[in-house]
């Protein structure tokens, strides 16, 4: 069979919509004008009834993949077999006897998704502990989220991550990384469009939201680390702290200087920092002292935690937060948890650090942000899990 054939073959099979050919047959309606107005299995569920749903769910799950068996059959080789899984996506999502609009492919995609990460398994292109992390990591977000839309916008992330790091390069590989990307941009788009996130709570709790999100850009710094000597590692993080350490004392030493930055510049600072040091200043000199006391692994470790727990466990205990624990939520900190174990996870790719040692230092890490010690935990963090895992590296 000829790669046209292939292709052409991927996306007439994708376009075959079983939820609108139900919606036809047995009630004489476009699916697409009820309920959700999407031609897909949980809105055939609302509008159709659990049969329908399920035969939808069945064929929309399986055409990809069977598309691309129906290739290799034919002689198709490996490019245009996954050519094919793609044109039936693409099929779903326009078909061309419905005006090109179709459903999103999700299902399609997910199907080939976890058909491949059980190809991976068998190959051991991924270690039974990131599969483990992986399924762990799922089960949290479904608690914090409620909305498969939140749990995917964070775990295909992980899982492309896994596969960049610990997966060889292969046929396979840049297939699998767009079926993801494809994902996870639907997963965005229902995110906006369904409103799923609370982005003026932001400013409701005082957050300055740029301040929020460059936050996990600092993991530059571990990066860096990792690829030079600790000396230059130093200079330059000690550099970038002393110049947020001498910015906030010349505020803080003048009432004048100190208004102008608080009523000129309101989306620097935060209210609670007019009489003190930033978080951002407290934040890079915790980095600081964490990198030149502990050795490289360790502190490369408890570095992360501070920069993606603190992130996640913001992000995700402000728009998700239920249950109050001292001044924080279970939410938020179980999120810091996910965050500082998946971080460690992959490092410990790079750095020789005793499992046991990894486990408490991000467990020390969450505990250093949730309970009330009296210590910003911009600072705490790295420092307590640091000290943690160095203690158990003694034994």
């Amino acid at each position: 069979m000829g790669w046209p054939f292939c292709i052409l073959g991927g996306y007439l099979l994708g376009s075959i919509s079983p939820s609108y050919i139900l919606g036809k047959l047995l009630t004489g309606i476009d699916i697409r004008k009820h309920g959700t107005c999407n031609a897909g299995t949980i809105n055939a569920y609302k509008v159709l009834g659990f049969g329908p749903a399920v035969v939808t769910a069945t064929f929309d799950l399986l055409k990809g993949l069977l598309a691309m068996y129906l290739c290799h059959l034919a002689g198709g080789s490996p490019l245009f077999v996954h050519l094919a899984g793609l044109a039936a996506i693409l099929g779903h999502v326009f078909p061309f006897y419905l005006k090109f609009r179709g459903g999103q492919g999700v299902a399609t995609a997910t199907a080939i998704l976890i058909y491949y990460l059980v190809v991976f398994y068998a190959k051991a292109w991924f270690p039974p502990a990131s599969l483990l992390l992986l399924a762990i990591s799922v089960i949290s977000f479904s608690y914090i989220g409620r909305k498969g839309e939140i749990v995917g916008s964070v775990i295909l992330p992980l899982l492309a991550i896994f596969i960049l790091v610990f997966s060889p390069p292969s046929p396979y590989f840049y297939f699998i990384l767009s079926i993801i990307v494809y994902i996870l941009f639907i997963n965005i788009l229902n995110i906006r469009s369904q409103k799923l996130l609370k982005i003026s709570s932001l400013k409701e709790k005082g957050i300055i939201g740029w301040r929020l999100y460059i936050r996990p850009l600092a993991f530059l710094f571990i990066v860096f680390y990792l690829s030079t000597e600790k000396k230059k590692a130093l200079t330059l993080i000690g550099s970038i702290a002393l110049f947020f350490i001498l910015l906030d004392l010349i505020r803080l030493l003048s009432k004048k200087i100190n208004f102008f930055f608080f009523n000129r510049m309101k989306r620097v600072y935060k209210e609670k920092e007019y009489k003190t040091f930033s978080s951002i200043t407290i934040f890079l000199f915790a980095y600081f002292l964490t990198v030149l006391l502990f050795e490289k692994g360790i502190a490369a470790l408890a570095t992360s935690y501070l920069t993606f727990g603190d992130f996640f466990s913001k992000f995700f205990g402000l728009h998700f937060g239920r249950k109050k624990i001292f001044e924080k939520t279970l939410e938020g900190s179980l999120a810091h948890l996910n965050a500082c174990l998946v971080a460690g996870c992959i490092l410990l790719h790079y750095v020789s650090i005793p499992v046991p040692a990894y486990l408490l230092g991000a467990l020390m890490a969450s505990l250093s942000e949730l309970l009330p010690l009296g210590i910003d935990d911009n600072f705490s963090v790295s420092l307590l899990s640091a000290s943690t895992m160095y203690i158990l590296r003694l034994f």
